[in-house]
Protein backbone atom coordinates (compact mmCIF):
# COMPACT_ATOMS: atom_id res chain seq x y z
CA UNK A 1 0.00 0.00 0.00
CA UNK A 2 3.13 2.28 1.02
CA UNK A 3 3.88 1.66 -2.50
CA UNK A 4 0.50 3.00 -4.15
CA UNK A 5 0.50 5.65 -1.96
CA UNK A 6 4.06 7.30 -3.23
CA UNK A 7 2.86 6.20 -6.86
CA UNK A 8 -0.99 8.02 -6.56
CA UNK A 9 0.43 11.69 -7.62
CA UNK A 10 2.04 10.45 -10.78
CA UNK A 11 -1.51 8.65 -11.68
CA UNK A 12 -4.03 11.23 -10.67
CA UNK A 13 -1.51 13.66 -13.38
CA UNK A 14 -3.49 11.11 -15.39
CA UNK A 15 -7.18 12.77 -14.73
CA UNK A 16 -5.74 16.19 -15.13
CA UNK A 17 -4.32 15.17 -18.63
CA UNK A 18 -7.67 13.45 -19.65
CA UNK A 19 -9.73 16.74 -18.08
CA UNK A 20 -7.00 18.61 -20.58
CA UNK A 21 -8.15 16.23 -23.29
CA UNK A 22 -11.87 16.80 -23.04
CA UNK A 23 -11.20 20.52 -23.22
CA UNK A 24 -9.24 19.92 -26.61
CA UNK A 25 -12.33 17.60 -27.92
CA UNK A 26 -14.45 20.48 -26.64
CA UNK A 27 -12.68 23.76 -28.22
CA UNK A 28 -12.99 21.33 -31.88
CA UNK A 29 -16.66 20.72 -30.95
CA UNK A 30 -16.94 24.67 -30.48
CA UNK A 31 -15.43 25.35 -33.72
CA UNK A 32 -17.44 23.28 -35.75
CA UNK A 33 -20.85 24.41 -34.36
CA UNK A 34 -20.21 28.64 -33.93
CA UNK A 35 -17.29 31.09 -34.77
CA UNK A 36 -14.53 30.41 -32.60
CA UNK A 37 -11.52 32.35 -34.80
CA UNK A 38 -8.41 31.34 -32.40
CA UNK A 39 -5.90 27.76 -33.02
CA UNK A 40 -6.45 26.35 -35.94
CA UNK A 41 -8.83 23.03 -36.30
CA UNK A 42 -6.12 20.55 -37.71
CA UNK A 43 -3.77 21.46 -35.03
CA UNK A 44 -6.31 20.78 -32.05
CA UNK A 45 -7.05 17.35 -33.63
CA UNK A 46 -3.11 16.72 -33.84
CA UNK A 47 -2.72 18.08 -30.24
CA UNK A 48 -6.00 16.03 -28.78
CA UNK A 49 -5.27 13.11 -29.96
CA UNK A 50 -1.29 12.78 -29.61
CA UNK A 51 -2.28 13.96 -25.71
CA UNK A 52 -4.53 11.37 -25.31
CA UNK A 53 -2.41 8.57 -26.40
CA UNK A 54 0.46 9.51 -24.64
CA UNK A 55 -0.73 11.83 -21.80
CA UNK A 56 -3.55 9.59 -20.45
CA UNK A 57 -3.76 6.48 -21.82
CA UNK A 58 -0.26 5.57 -22.25
CA UNK A 59 0.78 7.59 -18.95
CA UNK A 60 -1.94 5.51 -16.96
CA UNK A 61 -0.35 2.36 -18.41
CA UNK A 62 3.30 3.30 -17.35
CA UNK A 63 1.90 3.62 -13.91
CA UNK A 64 0.35 1.05 -13.83
CA UNK A 65 3.01 -1.40 -14.94
CA UNK A 66 5.51 0.39 -12.51
CA UNK A 67 3.40 -0.55 -9.58
CA UNK A 68 3.68 -4.37 -10.99
CA UNK A 69 7.55 -4.70 -10.84
CA UNK A 70 8.07 -2.06 -7.55
CA UNK A 71 5.76 -4.07 -6.20
CA UNK A 72 7.95 -7.51 -6.30
CA UNK A 73 11.19 -5.19 -6.39
CA UNK A 74 10.89 -2.51 -4.18
CA UNK A 75 12.54 0.97 -3.74
CA UNK A 76 15.41 -0.24 -5.31
CA UNK A 77 13.66 0.29 -8.94
CA UNK A 78 11.32 3.26 -8.22
CA UNK A 79 13.24 6.09 -9.21
CA UNK A 80 13.82 4.95 -12.96
CA UNK A 81 10.73 4.37 -13.51
CA UNK A 82 10.02 7.87 -11.79
CA UNK A 83 12.45 9.40 -14.49
CA UNK A 84 10.71 7.85 -17.18
CA UNK A 85 6.99 8.43 -16.32
CA UNK A 86 8.06 12.27 -15.70
CA UNK A 87 9.57 12.26 -19.51
CA UNK A 88 7.04 11.23 -21.16
CA UNK A 89 5.08 13.62 -18.88
CA UNK A 90 7.37 16.04 -20.39
CA UNK A 91 7.20 15.26 -23.55
CA UNK A 92 3.23 14.90 -23.84
CA UNK A 93 3.18 18.11 -23.08
CA UNK A 94 5.76 19.60 -25.58
CA UNK A 95 3.59 17.78 -27.90
CA UNK A 96 0.22 19.45 -26.20
CA UNK A 97 1.68 23.18 -27.05
CA UNK A 98 3.48 22.07 -30.22
CA UNK A 99 0.78 20.49 -32.15
CA UNK A 100 -1.76 22.96 -30.73
CA UNK A 101 0.77 26.16 -31.75
CA UNK A 102 2.40 24.97 -34.90
CA UNK A 103 1.05 21.75 -35.94
CA UNK A 104 3.44 19.24 -37.70
CA UNK A 105 6.59 21.14 -37.13
CA UNK A 106 10.29 20.75 -35.75
CA UNK A 107 9.32 20.89 -32.07
CA UNK A 108 6.27 18.60 -32.11
CA UNK A 109 8.13 16.04 -34.49
CA UNK A 110 10.76 16.06 -31.57
CA UNK A 111 8.43 15.36 -28.88
CA UNK A 112 6.29 12.86 -30.83
CA UNK A 113 10.09 11.06 -31.59
CA UNK A 114 11.05 11.55 -27.82
CA UNK A 115 8.19 9.42 -26.67
CA UNK A 116 8.97 6.89 -28.61
CA UNK A 117 12.93 6.72 -27.65
CA UNK A 118 11.40 6.45 -23.73
CA UNK A 119 9.03 3.40 -24.96
CA UNK A 120 12.10 1.52 -25.89
CA UNK A 121 13.69 2.67 -23.14
CA UNK A 122 10.72 1.63 -20.64
CA UNK A 123 10.25 -1.49 -22.83
CA UNK A 124 14.10 -2.60 -22.09
CA UNK A 125 14.13 -1.54 -18.60
CA UNK A 126 10.74 -3.70 -18.18
CA UNK A 127 12.05 -6.56 -19.69
CA UNK A 128 14.86 -6.26 -17.82
CA UNK A 129 13.38 -6.02 -14.17
CA UNK A 130 10.54 -8.77 -15.01
CA UNK A 131 13.09 -11.22 -15.03
CA UNK A 132 12.89 -10.92 -11.28
CA UNK A 133 9.42 -11.55 -11.03
CA UNK A 134 8.14 -15.12 -9.86
CA UNK A 135 7.14 -17.62 -13.16
CA UNK A 136 3.49 -17.50 -12.45
CA UNK A 137 2.93 -13.97 -12.58
CA UNK A 138 -0.05 -13.42 -14.88
CA UNK A 139 0.83 -10.14 -16.11
CA UNK A 140 4.23 -10.23 -16.92
CA UNK A 141 3.51 -11.49 -20.64
CA UNK A 142 0.61 -9.53 -20.98
CA UNK A 143 2.71 -6.47 -20.41
CA UNK A 144 5.75 -7.45 -22.17
CA UNK A 145 3.27 -7.85 -25.20
CA UNK A 146 1.85 -4.68 -25.43
CA UNK A 147 5.13 -2.85 -24.62
CA UNK A 148 6.75 -4.50 -27.63
CA UNK A 149 3.35 -3.93 -29.74
CA UNK A 150 3.86 -0.28 -28.09
CA UNK A 151 7.02 -0.18 -30.45
CA UNK A 152 5.71 -1.93 -33.68
CA UNK A 153 3.36 0.70 -33.96
CA UNK A 154 5.86 3.61 -34.38
CA UNK A 155 6.43 1.71 -37.86
CA UNK A 156 3.25 4.13 -38.82
CA UNK A 157 4.36 7.40 -37.79
CA UNK A 158 7.94 6.76 -39.28
CA UNK A 159 6.84 5.66 -42.39
CA UNK A 160 4.40 8.59 -42.59
CA UNK A 161 7.22 11.00 -42.11
CA UNK A 162 9.45 9.33 -44.45
CA UNK A 163 6.39 10.00 -46.90
CA UNK A 164 5.89 13.38 -46.08
CA UNK A 165 9.74 14.63 -46.23
CA UNK A 166 10.08 12.79 -49.58
CA UNK A 167 6.63 14.33 -50.89
CA UNK A 168 5.74 10.77 -52.11
CA UNK A 169 2.01 11.47 -51.13
CA UNK A 170 0.12 8.01 -52.11
CA UNK A 171 -2.90 8.21 -50.53
CA UNK A 172 -3.04 4.86 -49.74
CA UNK A 173 0.29 4.62 -48.18
CA UNK A 174 -0.40 7.48 -46.03
CA UNK A 175 -4.00 6.43 -44.67
CA UNK A 176 -2.47 2.86 -44.29
CA UNK A 177 0.52 3.82 -42.25
CA UNK A 178 -2.42 6.03 -39.99
CA UNK A 179 -4.47 2.89 -39.57
CA UNK A 180 -1.55 0.36 -38.93
CA UNK A 181 -0.58 2.90 -35.88
CA UNK A 182 -4.23 2.75 -34.62
CA UNK A 183 -4.55 -0.54 -34.65
CA UNK A 184 -1.24 -1.77 -32.76
CA UNK A 185 -2.30 1.43 -30.61
CA UNK A 186 -6.05 0.26 -29.55
CA UNK A 187 -5.77 -3.11 -29.86
CA UNK A 188 -2.20 -3.74 -28.99
CA UNK A 189 -0.32 -1.83 -26.67
CA UNK A 190 -3.66 -0.24 -24.73
CA UNK A 191 -5.44 -3.81 -24.82
CA UNK A 192 -2.53 -5.36 -23.77
CA UNK A 193 -1.13 -2.95 -20.90
CA UNK A 194 -4.81 -2.73 -19.46
CA UNK A 195 -5.37 -6.75 -19.95
CA UNK A 196 -1.57 -6.80 -17.56
CA UNK A 197 -3.49 -4.80 -14.68
CA UNK A 198 -6.99 -6.31 -15.26
CA UNK A 199 -5.31 -9.27 -14.68
CA UNK A 200 -4.25 -8.54 -11.14
CA UNK A 201 -8.09 -8.22 -10.45
CA UNK A 202 -8.15 -12.00 -10.88
CA UNK A 203 -8.40 -15.15 -8.45
CA UNK A 204 -4.48 -16.63 -8.10
CA UNK A 205 -5.97 -20.18 -8.65
CA UNK A 206 -6.97 -18.58 -12.47
CA UNK A 207 -3.32 -16.84 -13.73
CA UNK A 208 -2.32 -20.15 -15.23
CA UNK A 209 -5.43 -20.24 -17.52
CA UNK A 210 -4.99 -16.93 -18.96
CA UNK A 211 -1.41 -17.86 -20.91
CA UNK A 212 -3.37 -19.82 -23.51
CA UNK A 213 -5.69 -16.16 -24.22
CA UNK A 214 -2.42 -14.55 -23.70
CA UNK A 215 -1.03 -16.49 -27.16
CA UNK A 216 -4.49 -16.52 -28.88
CA UNK A 217 -4.50 -12.20 -28.42
CA UNK A 218 -1.69 -12.14 -29.53
CA UNK A 219 -1.15 -14.05 -33.16
CA UNK A 220 -4.62 -12.50 -34.00
CA UNK A 221 -3.83 -8.76 -32.70
CA UNK A 222 -0.91 -8.88 -34.91
CA UNK A 223 -2.99 -10.66 -37.51
CA UNK A 224 -5.93 -8.65 -37.67
CA UNK A 225 -3.69 -5.14 -38.58
CA UNK A 226 -5.57 -6.15 -41.81
CA UNK A 227 -8.54 -5.45 -40.98
CA UNK A 228 -7.82 -1.81 -41.21
CA UNK A 229 -6.42 -2.14 -44.95
CA UNK A 230 -8.81 -4.51 -46.26
CA UNK A 231 -10.41 -1.03 -48.06
CA UNK A 232 -7.09 -1.46 -50.31
CA UNK A 233 -8.03 -4.78 -51.92
CA UNK A 234 -5.71 -7.10 -50.08
CA UNK A 235 -4.57 -10.87 -51.73
CA UNK A 236 -7.58 -13.36 -51.42
CA UNK A 237 -4.70 -14.89 -49.32
CA UNK A 238 -4.62 -12.62 -46.58
CA UNK A 239 -7.90 -11.81 -46.45
CA UNK A 240 -8.55 -15.28 -45.74
CA UNK A 241 -5.91 -15.15 -42.58
CA UNK A 242 -7.63 -11.68 -41.29
CA UNK A 243 -11.28 -13.19 -41.53
CA UNK A 244 -9.57 -16.49 -39.91
CA UNK A 245 -8.44 -14.42 -37.07
CA UNK A 246 -10.96 -12.20 -36.60
CA UNK A 247 -13.27 -14.82 -36.15
CA UNK A 248 -10.87 -16.33 -33.60
CA UNK A 249 -10.47 -13.12 -31.48
CA UNK A 250 -13.77 -12.24 -31.15
CA UNK A 251 -14.59 -16.29 -29.92
CA UNK A 252 -11.52 -16.06 -27.49
CA UNK A 253 -13.07 -13.27 -26.07
CA UNK A 254 -16.58 -14.27 -25.33
CA UNK A 255 -14.74 -17.87 -23.79
CA UNK A 256 -13.01 -15.38 -21.48
CA UNK A 257 -15.86 -13.82 -20.32
CA UNK A 258 -18.04 -16.90 -19.98
CA UNK A 259 -15.12 -18.54 -18.32
CA UNK A 260 -14.97 -15.92 -15.72
CA UNK A 261 -18.73 -15.19 -15.48
CA UNK A 262 -18.69 -16.32 -11.66
CA UNK A 263 -16.33 -14.15 -10.47
CA UNK A 264 -17.73 -11.35 -12.84
CA UNK A 265 -20.75 -11.81 -10.29
CA UNK A 266 -18.80 -11.99 -7.53
CA UNK A 267 -16.69 -8.72 -7.64
CA UNK A 268 -19.91 -7.49 -8.89
CA UNK A 269 -21.09 -7.98 -5.43
CA UNK A 270 -18.17 -6.98 -3.54
CA UNK A 271 -16.74 -3.54 -4.92
CA UNK A 272 -17.28 -0.93 -2.84
CA UNK A 273 -18.81 1.38 -3.69
CA UNK A 274 -20.31 -0.28 -5.93
CA UNK A 275 -20.65 2.27 -8.84
CA UNK A 276 -17.20 1.32 -10.04
CA UNK A 277 -18.64 -1.54 -11.29
CA UNK A 278 -20.23 0.54 -13.38
CA UNK A 279 -17.10 1.07 -15.27
CA UNK A 280 -15.42 -2.50 -14.97
CA UNK A 281 -18.96 -3.25 -16.82
CA UNK A 282 -19.03 -0.71 -18.62
CA UNK A 283 -15.13 -1.07 -20.59
CA UNK A 284 -16.11 -5.29 -20.95
CA UNK A 285 -19.66 -4.03 -22.96
CA UNK A 286 -17.53 -1.40 -24.66
CA UNK A 287 -14.63 -3.72 -26.00
CA UNK A 288 -17.64 -6.54 -26.47
CA UNK A 289 -18.91 -4.35 -29.06
CA UNK A 290 -15.46 -3.49 -30.36
CA UNK A 291 -14.73 -6.99 -31.39
CA UNK A 292 -18.26 -7.59 -33.00
CA UNK A 293 -18.20 -4.54 -35.17
CA UNK A 294 -14.72 -5.65 -36.70
CA UNK A 295 -15.84 -9.25 -36.98
CA UNK A 296 -18.82 -7.15 -39.39
CA UNK A 297 -16.42 -5.31 -41.02
CA UNK A 298 -14.67 -8.60 -42.79
CA UNK A 299 -16.83 -8.21 -45.38
CA UNK A 300 -14.85 -6.02 -48.02
CA UNK A 301 -17.69 -3.84 -49.24
CA UNK A 302 -18.87 -2.66 -45.95
CA UNK A 303 -15.14 -2.29 -45.29
CA UNK A 304 -14.95 0.19 -48.35
CA UNK A 305 -18.28 1.77 -47.12
CA UNK A 306 -16.97 2.68 -43.32
CA UNK A 307 -13.53 3.54 -44.16
CA UNK A 308 -15.24 6.19 -46.73
CA UNK A 309 -17.14 7.95 -44.04
CA UNK A 310 -15.47 10.01 -41.36
CA UNK A 311 -17.73 10.06 -38.90
CA UNK A 312 -18.06 5.98 -38.61
CA UNK A 313 -14.24 6.03 -37.82
CA UNK A 314 -14.98 8.87 -35.50
CA UNK A 315 -17.70 7.05 -33.83
CA UNK A 316 -15.31 3.82 -33.71
CA UNK A 317 -12.38 5.51 -32.37
CA UNK A 318 -14.03 6.55 -29.55
CA UNK A 319 -16.31 4.34 -28.69
CA UNK A 320 -12.28 2.25 -27.72
CA UNK A 321 -10.79 5.17 -26.23
CA UNK A 322 -13.26 6.67 -24.49
CA UNK A 323 -15.96 3.85 -23.64
CA UNK A 324 -13.44 0.79 -23.35
CA UNK A 325 -9.92 2.25 -22.02
CA UNK A 326 -11.02 5.55 -20.59
CA UNK A 327 -13.90 4.02 -18.63
CA UNK A 328 -11.30 0.84 -17.81
CA UNK A 329 -8.57 2.93 -16.49
CA UNK A 330 -11.32 5.19 -14.18
CA UNK A 331 -13.08 1.95 -12.55
CA UNK A 332 -9.70 0.08 -12.23
CA UNK A 333 -8.07 3.42 -10.45
CA UNK A 334 -10.80 4.03 -8.30
CA UNK A 335 -11.01 0.35 -7.32
CA UNK A 336 -7.08 -0.51 -6.77
CA UNK A 337 -7.40 3.21 -4.64
CA UNK A 338 -5.03 5.42 -6.88
CA UNK A 339 -7.96 7.66 -6.95
CA UNK A 340 -9.89 8.11 -4.04
CA UNK A 341 -13.54 7.31 -4.38
CA UNK A 342 -15.59 10.01 -1.90
CA UNK A 343 -18.85 10.52 -3.24
CA UNK A 344 -18.22 13.59 -4.75
CA UNK A 345 -15.93 11.12 -7.19
CA UNK A 346 -18.50 9.31 -7.57
CA UNK A 347 -20.66 11.64 -9.10
CA UNK A 348 -18.10 13.21 -11.58
CA UNK A 349 -17.79 9.79 -12.84
CA UNK A 350 -21.11 9.00 -13.07
CA UNK A 351 -21.52 11.98 -15.43
CA UNK A 352 -18.40 11.59 -17.18
CA UNK A 353 -19.91 8.32 -17.78
CA UNK A 354 -23.15 9.78 -19.08
CA UNK A 355 -20.86 12.07 -21.55
CA UNK A 356 -19.71 9.09 -22.80
CA UNK A 357 -22.68 7.46 -23.50
CA UNK A 358 -23.88 10.63 -24.84
CA UNK A 359 -20.81 11.05 -26.94
CA UNK A 360 -21.30 7.94 -28.81
CA UNK A 361 -25.07 8.15 -29.32
CA UNK A 362 -24.58 11.39 -31.48
CA UNK A 363 -21.59 10.00 -33.00
CA UNK A 364 -23.37 6.87 -33.89
CA UNK A 365 -26.13 8.84 -35.15
CA UNK A 366 -24.13 11.59 -36.89
CA UNK A 367 -22.48 8.16 -38.60
CA UNK A 368 -25.73 5.96 -39.37
CA UNK A 369 -27.02 9.55 -41.15
CA UNK A 370 -24.06 9.81 -43.07
CA UNK A 371 -24.71 6.69 -45.03
CA UNK A 372 -28.06 7.63 -46.88
CA UNK A 373 -26.78 11.62 -46.42
CA UNK A 374 -29.40 12.43 -44.14
CA UNK A 375 -28.50 15.30 -42.09
CA UNK A 376 -29.50 15.41 -38.56
CA UNK A 377 -30.73 19.15 -37.57
CA UNK A 378 -28.62 20.06 -34.00
CA UNK A 379 -25.98 17.73 -34.13
CA UNK A 380 -22.68 19.61 -34.45
CA UNK A 381 -24.65 21.86 -31.15
CA UNK A 382 -25.62 18.31 -29.01
CA UNK A 383 -21.91 16.86 -30.00
CA UNK A 384 -20.83 19.86 -28.49
CA UNK A 385 -22.86 19.37 -25.95
CA UNK A 386 -21.45 15.71 -24.66
CA UNK A 387 -17.69 16.91 -24.81
CA UNK A 388 -19.21 19.78 -22.14
CA UNK A 389 -20.11 16.94 -20.54
CA UNK A 390 -17.17 15.39 -21.04
CA UNK A 391 -14.75 18.29 -20.01
CA UNK A 392 -17.00 19.35 -16.76
CA UNK A 393 -16.88 15.86 -15.69
CA UNK A 394 -13.45 15.70 -15.70
CA UNK A 395 -12.54 18.56 -14.40
CA UNK A 396 -14.62 17.52 -11.29
CA UNK A 397 -12.51 14.18 -10.87
CA UNK A 398 -9.69 16.18 -10.73
CA UNK A 399 -11.46 18.43 -8.21
CA UNK A 400 -12.80 15.36 -6.07
CA UNK A 401 -9.12 13.84 -5.62
CA UNK A 402 -7.64 17.42 -4.41
CA UNK A 403 -10.48 17.66 -1.82
CA UNK A 404 -9.68 14.03 -1.00
CA UNK A 405 -6.26 14.94 -0.43
CA UNK A 406 -7.00 17.71 1.73
CA UNK A 407 -9.19 15.55 4.03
Amino acid sequence: MEQAKSFNKWIKWGLINLAIVALFGTMMRYKIAFEFPFFQQKNLLHAHSHFAFSGWISHFIYCGLAMIIIDHLGNAVRKKYKTLIISNLVMSFGMLFAFTAQGYKAISITCSTLTIFIAVIFTFIFIKDAKQLPADNPSKKWAIGGLLLNILSSIGPFYLAYILASKNMNHNLYLGSIYYYLHFQYSGWFFFGCMALAITLLPKQEYGSMHTYFKIFMGTSILTVFLSLLWTKLPLWIYIITVIATVVQLATWFHLLFKFRVYHKHMLEHIKPAWIAIFIYGAILALSIKFILQTISVIPSLSTLVFGFRPIVIAYLHLVLLGVYSLFIIGFGFYKGYFTPTKFAGFSAILFFIGVILNELFLGLQGMAAFTYTIIPKINELLLFAAVVLFTSATLMVFSQSFAAKK
